[in-house]
C-alpha cells in the first residue's frame, strides 16, 4: 500500500464509522468500536495503514497478558506524548482502526494484537516495535498449533 496520509475516501469512512459507533452506543448495543471499525474498513480498505502514518507503533501480542502489558506501555508513553491505544482490548483489525481513529493526533500507538493478525497489521503499520508474550494452547479451535503461530510471529518480524 502507498503509505500516505489518509484520503478523500477514508476520510468519508472515518465519519461514517464514527456515525455507525455513536448509533451502537446510543442504542445501547456497547460502546461502538468494532462496529466503527468495520465500517470504516469496509468502505476505505486500506484505512488501518493511512491512519498509522506518521505515528512510532508498538505492536503487543500473545496469549496471555497482552491487555495488562499494553496498557502499561501506553501509560509509560503517555509520559512524553500522546498515544492511540485500544484500551478496551479489540485486538483485531476493526478495533485497531478504531483505536488509531479515535487519537489521530496521537504520534505514538500502543496496540494489542491477536496474534493470528499480527503478520497483516505488521504489513499495513510497519511497527517500530513488536513485543512477543508467552504462547499457550488456549484457543486451539481458532488459531491452530503453537509451532504454526510461532513460525508465523518469527517470519513476520524476520520482514519487520
Amino acid at each position: 500500500m502507498d503509505r500516505q496520509k489518509i484520503t478523500c475516501r477514508g476520510l468519508i469512512a472515518l465519519k461514517v464509522g464514527s456515525a455507525a459507533s455513536w448509533l451502537s452506543r446510543a442504542c445501547g448495543f456497547g460502546e461502538g468500536a468494532m462496529i466503527g471499525g468495520l465500517v470504516s474498513m469496509s468502505i476505505d480498505p486500506t484505512i488501518l495503514g493511512r491512519l498509522g502514518v506518521c505515528k512510532r507503533i508498538a505492536i503487543i501480542t500473545g496469549t496471555n497478558g497482552k491487555s495488562t502489558t499494553t496498557q502499561m506501555l501506553a501509560a509509560a508513553l503517555n509520559t512524553i506524548g500522546a498515544v492511540a491505544t485500544n484500551k478496551q482490548g479489540a485486538n483485531m483489525d476493526a478495533g485497531l482502526i478504531a483505536a488509531l481513529a479515535s487519537n489521530q493526533d496521537a504520534s505514538l500507538a500502543a496496540l494489542e494484537v491477536d496474534e493470528m493478525h499480527v503478520p497483516h497489521v505488521a504489513e499495513a503499520l510497519t511497527p517500530n516495535v513488536i513485543v512477543l508474550l508467552n504462547l499457550s494452547r488456549d484457543q486451539l479451535d481458532r488459531v491452530g498449533e503453537i509451532k504454526a503461530i510461532e513460525h508465523m510471529l518469527r517470519s513476520t518480524i524476520s520482514r519487520h
